[in-house]
């Protein structure tokens, strides 16, 4: 059947879905077996095109904060809205059959399971070593850089095995859940406009002085947009691991510490896995004090807690997987 565009937009309440569970799981599986495109994903032809609307459009940071944020709404509007609207005239002009491929491979290109697992696997494998040396640790200090924004080259195995369990928590709500939940709601250019205002976060959304007010609307935007699914993502943690744990140490106020979802999504998370996160960490050249995540008195941790950490995000992919493909 060839979906109209408003079936396009509203097909998780208004279309026909019947195809819908098979181009997740389709996406899934294309994700798991190929992994993400190293050398020429669409994000990358994306990024450049979010640098060259910030040259264009940026003003100096002593201009006045409404000026600035009115500049970086005008901003985000030109770096995502263009594709979404170029995506709904492909689906107008696509015959029945090719709109769902399309809609796989915007999906596939969305998520980012198999990179995650494959950035989770590089810190744990060198971590887990026994007995762990020196060359062992550098290596797992490399891995978890590519991941996380804080200081690695020093950190010992427990702070890196740390920020690596952190990461993968937080990054399975926003690489994964979070692409499914739009597609889903949405459809592909759902979809497509979530992953585009979560790029658009990770590069423009900093506190700094050059991107506090010029960045605001992609931060807030992406907020918005991960709220509900990092709720979803609270609870569906806690069915897959430690329910009573997971739970509570969302309900903490600690849990609110870095942003309306990516503190809940990981304070859930440790609490499922039984472990401590948070607490200091160096960024920047300084170390930074944070809120305690999980259980006061978790375990801290070790090399296996990032293993724990992959395999709890598998296990809730295919939790979500068989309960959309059985609803829709």
């Amino acid at each position: 059947m060839t979906l109209s565009i408003l079936d396009s937009i509203f097909n998780g309440f208004f279309g026909d879905l019947s195809h819908t569970g098979f181009m997740l799981v389709a996406a899934l599986v294309l994700d798991r077996l190929l992994g993400e495109p190293k050398s020429w994903h669409p994000l990358i032809w994306f990024g450049r095109w979010v640098d060259l609307c910030r040259q264009q459009l940026q003003i100096p940071t002593d201009a006045s904060l409404i000026r600035q944020r009115l500049v970086g709404v005008l901003a985000w509007l030109l770096a995502v809205l263009p594709w979404v609207a170029m995506l709904l005239a492909v689906f107008w002009c696509l015959p029945g059959w090719l709109d769902n491929v399309v809609s796989v491979l915007v999906l596939y290109f969305a998520i980012g399971w198999q990179s995650l697992r494959e950035h989770a696997l590089a810190i744990y494998q060198p971590l887990s070593a026994v007995p762990l040396t020196e060359d062992k640790l550098d290596q797992a200090r490399v891995a978890v850089s590519y991941i996380v924004s804080r200081d690695t080259q020093n950190l010992d195995d427990s702070a890196v095995a740390k920020a690596g369990i952190e990461s993968v928590l937080e990054n399975g709500s926003d690489a994964i859940f979070a692409p499914i939940f739009w597609f889903m709601l949405l459809g592909a250019p759902g979809v497509l406009l979530y992953r585009l205002a979560n790029t658009l976060d990770a590069m423009w959304g900093y506190k700094t002085a050059e991107w506090l007010h010029f960045g605001w609307c992609a931060a807030r935007v992406d907020d918005v947009l991960n709220y509900v699914p990092a709720r979803l993502v609270v609870y569906t943690y806690a069915v897959c691991g430690r329910w009573k744990s997971a739970i509570r140490s969302a309900k903490q106020p600690s849990a609110r510490w870095k942003s309306p979802n990516a503190g809940p999504v990981m304070a859930a998370g440790a609490g499922a896995l039984g472990v401590k996160l948070g607490g200091e960490a160096p960024y920047f050249g300084k170390m930074e004090t944070r809120p305690i995540l999980g259980d006061t008195d978790g375990d801290a941790p070790q090399p296996h807690h990032v293993k724990e950490a992959i395999l709890l995000v598998d296990k809730s992919v295919y939790l979500w997987g068989l309960l959309l493909w059985l609803l829709f």
